[in-house]
């Protein structure tokens, strides 16, 4: 009966890990038809819940529980607790309240359903490999969809229940220029599918690596040149840099003696390409497309100017926290806040959103658990190393 047990579980885990990224258009669309667009949106939370409960339960009837697990259960709870004790002594609707205390909390909860598939299964690498695979398969599909995206006409997505009414842009632009569209594919937004897009390229570009004296090059060089394309045309600067960084890491940690040889023997040609390439870009900054792009605003710029909003925004929610460091309460930033009271506030930075509704201790229970697992990820890199072998 356990082996079974653990096989749904295994097959319930694949299942969120596949539908996660075309959840919206799929509460989007068949909203459409049955109606209920609030239980298609907290449908998958939900499931993922009762997945996480049902997992963790397995895991200890197997007695296979260990340090960590109790650890991110803590952490969990902890940050659940703080959450619930700010939402009780805050004046915040119940609706607002709940929907930011899933918000925040779930990214906890999906590494938990990962690590309990993990301490489930006896082969760790083979079951790397698996999700790796599905990971690609799905971030291809999502590379199609924006690539599509930016070919048809820009309201298509409406036709499958894209609305501000109903929660999500249709179609994104750079400063609502239409001449410069960004992709968004079927997750909420651009700066969302750039980040999504972050893992799958790092993967791809291990795995062209890995298999550069074979047949398969062609093939997967193609879909990492597709999925840097979209990310290009997410237009997200976070991302663009996100991955630059990834990357940099990915090679400084992997293949370091050969960085520093090569480095050193090519120095003088890498230090003409740089130089190179900053006149040129100096040279081109008072170009339309180079302004928009890289600052995303112009001397005809519709909106406020993007740079200066971020900072500004930022700064409100800093300011917040100086003013009330124990917190405003879950629900008074972020997307949630849409539904506050209190009016919506979009800090632009997320650990800034934090600290503003729940506080510095919030913040610093946040900041353990990002901390310990990345702690622990740095130590198990034999099993990342695993994951494109």
């Amino acid at each position: 009966m356990f082996p079974k047990l653990s096989q749904y579980y295994k097959y319930a885990v694949v299942g969120l890990f596949v539908y996660m990224p075309f959840h919206i258009f799929f509460s989007q669309w068949l909203s459409t038809f049955t109606g209920y667009l609030d239980v298609w949106k907290i449908g998958k939370d939900v499931f993922a819940w009762a997945i996480l409960i049902f997992g963790s339960a397995l895991v200890i009837y197997a007695k296979k529980t260990n340090r960590l697990f109790w650890i991110l259960w803590g952490l969990l709870l902890a940050y659940t607790a703080i959450h619930g004790i700010l939402f009780i002594t805050t004046d915040q609707p119940i609706r607002t309240g709940v929907l930011a205390m899933i918000y925040n909390t779930r990214l906890m909860w999906f590494v938990l359903i990962g690590y309990n598939l993990s301490l489930l299964v006896k082969d760790k690498a083979k079951l790397a490999k698996q999700f790796t695979k599905y990971l690609l398969v799905v971030s291809t599909i999502v590379c199609v969809v924006a690539l599509l995206q930016w070919i048809l006409p820009k309201d298509i997505m409406t036709h499958f229940g894209y609305s501000i009414e109903r929660g999500v842009k249709p179609a994104f632009f750079i400063d609502d220029k239409t001449d410069l569209p960004r992709v968004m594919s079927t997750v909420r937004d651009p700066n969302s599918l750039g980040a999504f897009l972050i893992l799958p390229i790092l993967l791809l570009f291990n795995l062209v690596i890995n298999n550069w004296k074979t047949n398969k090059k062609t093939l997967l060089g193609g879909v990492m040149l597709l999925h840097i394309l979209i990310l290009f045309l997410t237009f997200s600067r976070g991302a663009w840099l996100g991955t630059i960084l990834a990357g940099g890491l990915y090679l400084v940690l992997t293949y370091k003696k050969q960085i520093i040889k090569y480095a050193l023997a090519y120095k003088y040609i890498i230090i003409i390409l740089v130089l190179i390439f900053g006149l040129f870009t100096y040279a081109m900054r008072d170009q339309y497309i180079v302004q928009n792009v890289l600052l995303h605003s112009d001397e005809n710029t519709k909106l406020e100017d993007s740079n200066s909003l971020h900072a500004s925004l930022i700064k409100k929610g800093v300011d917040g926290i100086a003013d009330q460091p124990e917190g405003h309460g879950p629900g008074t930033a972020g997307l949630v806040s849409v539904h506050s009271p209190s009016g919506s506030f979009i800090t632009e930075n997320y650990y800034v959103q934090i600290a503003y509704e729940v506080g510095i201790f919030g913040l610093m229970i946040f900041l353990s658990w990002l901390g310990y697992l990345l702690w622990v990820l740095r130590k198990n890199m034999i099993i990342i190393s695993a994951l494109a072998g």
